[in-house]
């Protein structure tokens, strides 16, 4: 991650987890259908908050950044108070789920119901926000347009100018309970399968052009997503590229997603996009967003969507030539980036 924007930020602590990462404002944090408790949480973007805790009532008020609630007591949080200016927040409570948005300073929870918050999502607007259920909620991600798409270099010209460590992960996999997660499905097709063989084709591209490649897909998918990033993050690598493809209505097209304000993270989304539209498929733009996967490594991150599992599958089936392209787009930037 390289830099936080001036931005409505917020981080929980959870039941089992501890600290999640950072999410931007609209974004999930917590964890639903597992019945864990919310612990303690941190915001930033807003002028101070306070929560009801289990056996305590309601803490002291806290300031941007500070921790509210408890660490290691194994008290739930069950209400949350925030002030801000234009500050709507939702929780997640047991038994009831999703409740409406309470606004700048108003209670959002329960008290006295021994009820524990699970989940939260925060949003700025000049209007109140009225919210019946999570589906009906879905913020809109911000695209970037990539007007001139740099031009690239033939895969067979390539080679690297010099030493860079790159960490490819394979998107879905084994979850973080030791579950096995498909990703999107489309029928026969997973998410998780087709990114493993198409991954195994991008190494093993990068590799013969000189590159240190470290990556789940060398033993067929079997680490969490999360211990990819720590296991970059200590690796020290220079770039971490995770592959997905979206689900089965989306439309046709690449849609990377970098950190806000990474330019070095939105350079490197426009040369895979550029490789991948001279292969033939087109982009739908990128998004700069905070997903854990970008905003949780140490280094430049990406994470690519390389199409649609129902609109693209022939593409996401085409492995050793999509996989070239993918190779092709990541080597160019590497090289300008010398």
């Amino acid at each position: 991650m390289e830099a936080i924007l001036n931005t409505l930020l917020y981080q929980v602590y959870m039941e089992n987890f501890g600290w999640q990462g950072w999410v931007q404002e609209g974004r999930l944090a917590g964890i639903i259908g597992q019945s864990l408790r919310m612990e303690a949480i941190r915001i930033k973007g807003v002028k101070r908050y306070r929560v009801h805790v289990q056996n305590i009532g309601w803490m002291d008020w806290v300031n941007e950044g500070e921790v509210a609630g408890t660490i290691d007591k194994a008290l739930r949080i069950e209400a949350i108070e925030i002030e801000g200016e234009n500050i709507n927040y939702q929780v997640h409570i047991q038994n009831d789920g999703w409740l409406d948005f309470a606004r700048d300073g108003e209670t959002a929870g329960s008290e006295a119901q021994s009820l524990r918050i699970e989940a939260i999502r925060l949003l700025r607007s000049p209007e109140p926000i009225k919210v019946d259920s999570a589906e009906t909620f879905k913020p809109a991600p911000a695209p970037v347009v990539v007007p001139d798409p740099p031009k690239v270099v033939a895969i067979d010209q390539l080679r690297l100018l010099k030493a860079f460590k790159l960490y490819l992960a394979i998107g879905h996999g084994i979850s973080q309970d030791g579950s096995w997660d498909s990703g999107c499905v489309d029928g026969p097709y997973t998410e998780a399968a087709l990114m493993l063989e198409l991954g195994k084709v991008v190494v093993a591209d990068l590799r013969t052009m000189g590159f240190t490649v470290l990556t789940d897909a060398d033993h067929d998918n079997n680490k969490n997503i999360a211990a990819c990033v720590a296991e970059a993050n200590n690796w020290g690598a220079d770039a971490y590229i995770s592959l997905h493809c979206d689900y089965n209505q989306a439309p046709s097209g690449t849609l990377p997603i970098a950190y806000p304000g990474s330019t070095q993270g939105v350079q490197l989304a426009n040369f895979m996009i550029a490789a991948c539209q001279e292969y033939g498929l087109k982009t739908r733009g990128i998004i700069q967003r905070d997903d854990w996967e970008v905003a949780d490594t140490n280094m430049i991150a990406c994470i690519f969507e390389t199409g649609s599992i129902r609109e693209d599958i022939k593409t996401l089936q085409d492995v050793q030539n999509y996989g070239n392209a993918i190779a092709k787009g990541i080597c160019n930037y590497a090289n300008q980036a010398a």
